[in-house]
Parts: structure tokens; C-alpha cells; sequence
């Protein structure tokens, strides 16, 4: 057998003690390939314990890709549509409601599409306006109530949304007809969190700081 992972292929691999419950051989990686139609393959990878539930995701584009900002303007139903393969590095901009994903040392890398990440964002901002409302916080109330209004507008089609996604490491990027892309400048490139990653700098004698 090769290490090459070909589409469909789950590969389970044990990776020893769990660093959150001390669970001896409980932690394992638990790695799916699949192929995005006029994308390439992709992995994603889960890291699990069996005892305490511990759960972590990542994805990874298993083809050399640049850093890129992808953006798509949703304005029906099939927008909706529109693939989203967000790794642990790359940041979502919602630009109409100002809302942005940005990685995290907690952050999970995801296969969805527009649909699921505005899913995501609903139940977020549900649990915020609850503490918000539990504060007594009504100026936040509402600014919720209105980012909630939105996104159930965009999923009626009835209102437009840009979505962004941005990734330093080239493993996050939107997938469908309607998306444009380019490549990130080397400031943004600079701007943008890494999230649990850290970029290491080729040592340069005497380089000018750019």
C-alpha cells in the first residue's frame, strides 16, 4: 500500500494519549478524502478521543494552491449552493452584516457550502444575544436581531450577501460558477491570522525588511 490517500478513502490512525483526559490510545485521527468537481481533492481530517469526546477538525487542499481571496455574491437560492472549504487558517468575511470567522486556537476547518456557514453564524449569534439579553444589553439585542433578520432575507433571496474567504496557507477557498478569485497581496498575506499555524521566516542575512 502506497501513503497516498485516493478519494473515499478513510483512513483511521491511532495517535496515543489524549493531551485533554490522559486517556491511554484513546486519541485517534480519523482522515476523508474527496474530490470537489472542478476543484480537486480535499482532506478532512477529525482528531478524537473515545473516552472524554474530545473533538477536533481541520481540512486540507491536497493540491498546491496559492494564497487566494475568493469571493461570491449571493443573490438567489442556488448561490446558496456555492462550496466552502474553510481550513483552520482561513478567514470568512460576510461583508453585508459584518460579520468575519476568523481562526482561532480553537477554530475547526469545515466542508460546506454558503447555506452552512450562514447556519453557523445564526446559532452563534443566537447563544450571543442570549448572554446580550441576559446582561441587559439591548443595544446588542438588537443588533442581532437585525444581523438574524438578514440572513434569513439572503436564504429568501430577498436580500444580497457577499461572502469572502481568505487564507494565508491557500487551504480555504469557495467552489461554484459564480466565484471570482486572486491572489492575496503580500500585506494582506501579513494581516491575516494563522490561527493554531505559525509561519516560520526563512532567516535572511542582511535582508531589507519589507
Amino acid at each position: 500500500m502506497s501513503g497516498r490517500s485516493e478519494p473515499g478513502e478513510i483512513q483511521v490512525i491511532s495517535l496515543g494519549d489524549c493531551p485533554i483526559c490522559g486517556g491511554k490510545g484513546t486519541l485517534k485521527a480519523i482522515q476523508h478524502v474527496h474530490e470537489i468537481p472542478y476543484f480537486g481533492k480535499v482532506m478532512e481530517s477529525t482528531i478524537i478521543c473515545e473516552r472524554c469526546g474530545y473533538r477536533n477538525a481541520d481540512v486540507m487542499i491536497l493540491e498546491d494552491r496559492p494564497p487566494k481571496l475568493y469571493s461570491v455574491r449571493v443573490e438567489g437560492e442556488k448561490d446558496l449552493f456555492t462550496r466552502v472549504v474553510r481550513s483552520k487558517s482561513g478567514t470568512i468575511e460576510l461583508e453585508e452584516i459584518g460579520v468575519k470567522i476568523e481562526p482561532g486556537p480553537a477554530a475547526e476547518g469545515f466542508v460546506t457550502n454558503v447555506e452552512g456557514v450562514l447556519e453557523r453564524v445564526r446559532e452563534t449569534l443566537l447563544m450571543a444575544r442570549e448572554f446580550r439579553r441576559q446582561e441587559g444589553d439591548e443595544e446588542a439585542v438588537k443588533k442581532a436581531d437585525e444581523i438574524l433578520e438578514y440572513i434569513e432575507a439572503v436564504k429568501e433571496g430577498k436580500k444580497p450577501l457577499t461572502v469572502k474567504i481568505m487564507d494565508p496557507l491557500g487551504n480555504s477557498a469557495l467552489v461554484g460558477e459564480k466565484v471570482k478569485s486572486r491572489l492575496l497581496t503580500q500585506g494582506e498575506i501579513n494581516s491575516l491570522s494563522l490561527g493554531p499555524y505559525v509561519k516560520v521566516e526563512p532567516e535572511e542575512g542582511g535582508g531589507k525588511d519589507g
